[in-house]
């Protein structure tokens, strides 16, 4: 008999810690009607629209922050659209003596749901609200921003708030990469009030399982992950961060949620790179030709030189005006200089030529094999800078070593 009780307690703890203690399941309803009118009764006796300040610990504001759909990513503006769905949940200690009042009052298991608020003048005018905006926010500002859609109450003091809205959100963008490149997007949210009375936590297990599975519990299991056209997403996670206000001194804290996407490369190597490959391929293919035919040589040139300027405003589409150089502006200033070589080299061999009367120069020659691998060559050395910094640094300082000690 002892097993068996065992045996379900152990049943019962395994299925308490499996449950999604999302903030917006982990309640009950009433097992009895409530009076009539009991919620009115409830925010006339109501009467705290400041923070707590009585209170020794600041009020701990557990967040469920998920991205339901991200709808796309402006590069250019360094903005992406997403759904978010807020949740913040505390305790409010100064409700409880007003549900005591009412006999509804419980802080045994899952509490009871028992009114909804909708965030209106009259409501802030008397009750607390923690004041979090979303501080990347660019489409509105935050006194167009309403921290909730609306505010529930239960019966063990906890408020419950809900912000279900689609907004457009800033991120900072480094192209140095691109097209290989990985980026960040980010949502940010802060309180106004100092971290004295207001304290950030992840609410968890929700925020864990939802990192681990991608899915927001708000859509349900029938969802897949979240995807975005041109990326992948390689990774979800959150933290709360603390800093202090140089303003007023007082120390603040907000909630960070990021995702690390990578960019789809396959339209880049099989539409971009490649093609440019090939088109300077031909245009290197005039050294196989006789040196006394000038004009079609230089026409091959020039029209592949061409090619590659359309392809320069074609790249001028996906990322913006930068002070600094990409990967794939390098790869292609690498090859319009190797065009553009091409094309003065066939006139050099066409005035030794007539120089010497040979029809193959000795400048075709060597170009015909030094011009591809040094191409190549310097490629290679871009692909390094750009994408193994470090891998290079330590080579270098490897070999520097193993001469010092040989």
């Amino acid at each position: 008999m002892k097993k068996f009780n065992l045996k379900l307690f152990l049943l019962f703890l395994f299925i308490f810690f499996k449950t999604n203690a999302y903030a917006i399941n982990y309640y009950q309803y009433p097992k009895k009607n409530l009076q009539p009118g009991i919620c009115e009764k409830i925010f006339e006796e109501i009467n705290f629209s400041t923070p707590n300040y009585e209170k020794q610990d600041p009020t701990v504001i557990k967040v469920d922050l998920y991205v339901d759909r991200i709808f796309g990513i402006e590069p250019k503006k360094a903005t992406f659209e997403a759904q978010v769905n807020l949740w913040l949940t505390w305790k409010e200690s100064r409700l409880i003596p007003i549900l005591k009042k009412y006999d509804l009052f419980t802080d045994n298991g899952k509490p009871y749901y028992l009114c909804t608020y909708e965030p209106n003048n009259e409501f802030h005018s008397k009750f607390f609200d923690p004041s979090v905006e979303f501080f990347n926010r660019k489409d509105k500002a935050p006194v167009e921003n309403p921290s909730s859609d609306w505010f529930d109450i239960f019966s063990d003091g906890t408020v419950d708030s809900r912000l279900k809205d689609v907004g457009v959100f800033h991120s900072n963008f480094d192209f140095r990469k691109f097209p290989f490149d990985n980026q960040q997007i980010w949502i940010e949210i802060w309180s106004e009030f100092p971290a004295t009375l207001i304290r950030f936590e992840a609410n968890e297990p929700a925020m864990s399982q939802y990192v681990e599975t991608g899915i927001s519990p708000t859509l349900g299991d029938s969802f897949k992950r979240n995807t975005i056209d041109g990326w992948n997403i390689e990774k979800i996670n959150y933290e709360t961060y603390s800093y202090v206000d140089d303003t007023d001194g007082y120390p603040y804290q907000g909630f960070y949620f990021w995702i690390d996407i990578s960019r789809s490369t396959e339209y880049y190597i099989f539409k971009i790179i490649l093609p440019i490959i090939f088109i300077l391929t031909i245009s290197w293919s005039v050294f196989w030709i006789r040196g006394s035919q000038l004009e079609a040589k230089v026409n091959v040139t020039i029209v592949c030189l061409l090619s590659l300027i359309a392809y320069n405003f074609i790249m001028d589409e996906d990322i913006p005006k930068l002070s600094y150089l990409t990967f794939m502006d390098t790869f292609i200033l690498l090859s319009y200089f190797y065009t553009g070589i091409a094309t003065i080299l066939c006139v050099y061999s066409f005035l030794r030529k007539i120089k010497t009367g040979k029809d193959l120069s000795v400048v075709d020659r060597y170009a015909q094999f030094i011009g591809p691998i040094s191409y190549f060559g310097f490629l290679i050395i871009s692909l390094i800078y750009y994408y193994n910094l470090e891998g290079l640094g330590a080579l270098l300082k490897g070999l520097l070593l193993g001469s010092q000690f040989n």
